[in-house]
């Protein structure tokens, strides 16, 4: 077994006596024609910008550009990942949203963030584009 040192964001014994529920959103978005002339910074921003919007805690973060095309970026959270990869040649972005509720309730967080990811990269306000599951008592 391995144990990891517990992150100094999290109250000493949190995981060991709280039950946490978790929101799981995953989806696949069609790249609208500004997305193409984002730069990888653009990406990070964006997860960031919509984590910090929505009360989130960004504690992390990683973006990779790949040759000939394509960016991944991640954000870690206290209260889990924002994760996202753009494939140009599909003109799609795969995002995957997983927030557990840490402390409080973070369903509503993680549906704000669908709409806020979804009007940026898809410029729509349909939001029927996300699949959910959850692990709950």
């Amino acid at each position: 077994m391995i144990f990891l040192p517990q992150p100094s964001y999290l109250p000493l014994g949190y995981c060991q006596t709280s039950v946490i529920k978790s929101h799981h959103f995953s989806a696949i978005l069609s790249a609208s024609p500004t997305v193409f002339s984002w730069q990888s910074e653009d990406f990070i921003q964006l997860l960031k910008q919509a984590a910090q919007t929505t009360g989130l805690t960004v504690v992390g973060e990683l973006v990779v550009t790949f040759q000939p095309q394509g960016v991944s970026a991640v954000v870690l959270l206290a209260e889990s990942h924002i994760a996202l990869h753009f494939w140009p040649e599909a003109a799609k972005v795969t995002i995957d949203i997983h927030i557990c509720d840490y402390q409080q309730e973070n369903l509503p967080k993680a549906q704000m963030l669908t709409q806020i990811l979804t009007q940026a990269i898809s410029n729509s306000d349909k939001n029927n584009f996300w699949y959910y599951l959850s692990i709950h008592d």
